[in-house]
């Protein structure tokens, strides 16, 4: 119940929250923090794939409730980003990064930066018709 409360429950009350706004002004933009692991699955993590697919699904549902409105609504979908919390993660739901890169068309781990770059695009008028997508910013690995 935890994963799905932080992992959708939670998105779902904050879009609800800012699109009032938003539709006032004729202009908005969400962006969802997703996972790769939406599409993917992962063993360990039922309830937080589970949650992130939900994810995919709120935000399309919501980019057709309000792109006639001016509001675009996308999601980034990050794929292994090294991170401190991963360190912090129970051993059996832990990839070594060597596995992790060997998977990826591109060989280096993804970074912060990386995903905060898509979330800027998605975030300028440069972006402005492009609506209930899912950006995989994975390095490739869902293609391998």
């Amino acid at each position: 119940a935890y994963a799905l409360d932080v992992n959708l429950s939670a998105h779902y009350r904050m879009c609800r929250a800012v699109t009032s706004a938003m539709v006032a002004r004729r202009w908005g933009r969400i962006i969802n923090i997703g996972s790769v692991n939406a599409l993917a699955g992962r063993a360990g993590l039922t309830a937080y794939s589970a949650a992130k697919a939900g994810l995919q699904g709120l935000t399309r549902s919501l980019a057709r409730e309000l792109g006639p409105h001016g509001v675009c609504v996308n999601a980034v979908l990050p794929g292994a980003i090294q991170v401190d919390a991963e360190n912090h993660l129970p051993t059996g739901q832990r990839t070594a990064p060597a596995e992790q890169i060997r998977r990826q068309c591109i060989p280096r781990r993804g970074r912060p930066a990386d995903i905060a770059a898509a979330v800027t695009f998605l975030a300028t008028p440069a972006a402005s018709f492009i609506t209930g997508q899912s950006l995989n910013v994975d390095g490739g690995w869902l293609l391998t």
